[in-house]
């Protein structure tokens, strides 16, 4: 198994020539197609016009088009810019409509989908966050890469979440051809190891030739995304790997509080999978 299809999340912030640099330097290194996709979302009625909006004209809507253009474009370059003399298959996409919506839409045909830290909360369903979005809903791996510089050869060193649940196993499948070639990889649990079966999960892991440590660390009520950080902190991982949990509802999930604490503070690398 490896990623032979990779999709990256396009979007305008300080951090995209990083984010570009390393997807590229990921698609080169697992020899995938790239595909840059940027979504715009359609013209709305600015907020606060009230009973006038019947006569709102034409050129508030243009506006928003022309700005969400002139975006795609710059995104665009960017990516021409980022794959240019690599020699890598890749293809560049721009589409209009709900963004959590398309990007969804487009994971369902790829390996991997790479995204990056944003800032915001998605608590309020009719502003969603796309990272959010598509970590419980893209059926597949989700990898976020952090808001700070990220060296492409990361994933050596990898941290990976079990608590025995659906979403620990998928992440754990999900993640092989990034532990298959890491150097050192911990499977953690906390609580009984016993009852998770930790056992099993890490003789899985030894069929296909990862071999795993086992951290076993005491439930002592501490919140569980930070207990994650801490010990890929301590151990100097460069991975965080980790089931990702949440439920419909509206428009967005309700993330379960490891995963939207991990997605905020986050300061490595973290493959999701729901």
């Amino acid at each position: 198994m490896t990623y032979r299809t990779m999709l990256l999340q396009m979007f305008e912030d300080p951090n995209l020539e990083r984010r570009l640099a390393t997807a590229v330097a990921l698609a080169e290194r697992f020899q995938a197609h790239l595909v840059g996709l940027n979504v715009s979302p359609p013209p709305v009625m600015p907020f606060g016009y009230g009973e006038a909006a019947a006569y709102v004209g034409p050129e508030v809507f243009e506006a928003q088009r022309e700005a969400a253009h002139a975006i795609a474009e710059r995104l665009h370059a960017a990516f021409d810019r980022a794959v240019e003399g690599t020699g890598l298959s890749s293809i560049w996409r721009d589409e209009e409509g709900d963004p959590p919506t398309l990007y969804a839409r487009a994971a369902a045909t790829v390996d991997l989908v790479v995204t990056g830290q944003v800032e915001g909360d998605a608590l309020d369903a009719m502003v969603p966050n796309v990272t959010e979005h598509l970590v419980t809903e893209a059926g597949g791996p989700v990898l976020m890469l952090p808001a700070g510089a990220v060296d492409g050869g990361f994933g050596k060193r990898v941290m990976l979440g079990w608590n025995g649940r659906r979403e620990a196993k998928r992440a754990l499948i999900d993640a092989l051809p990034f532990l298959k070639a890491a150097d050192s990889v911990w499977l953690l649990t906390v609580g009984d190891a016993e009852q998770v079966r930790l056992d099993r999960a890490l003789r899985m892991l030894g069929r296909h030739d990862v071999v795993a440590k086992e951290v076993v660390l005491d439930d002592k009520g501490q919140e569980p995304g930070a207990l994650l950080l801490e010990q890929a902190q301590a151990n100097d991982a460069d991975l965080l790997v980790m089931g990702a949990y949440g439920h419909s509802r509206l428009r967005e999930m309700i993330l379960g509080g490891a995963t939207r604490h991990v997605l905020h503070n986050a300061t490595l690398p973290v493959l999701f999978s729901s």
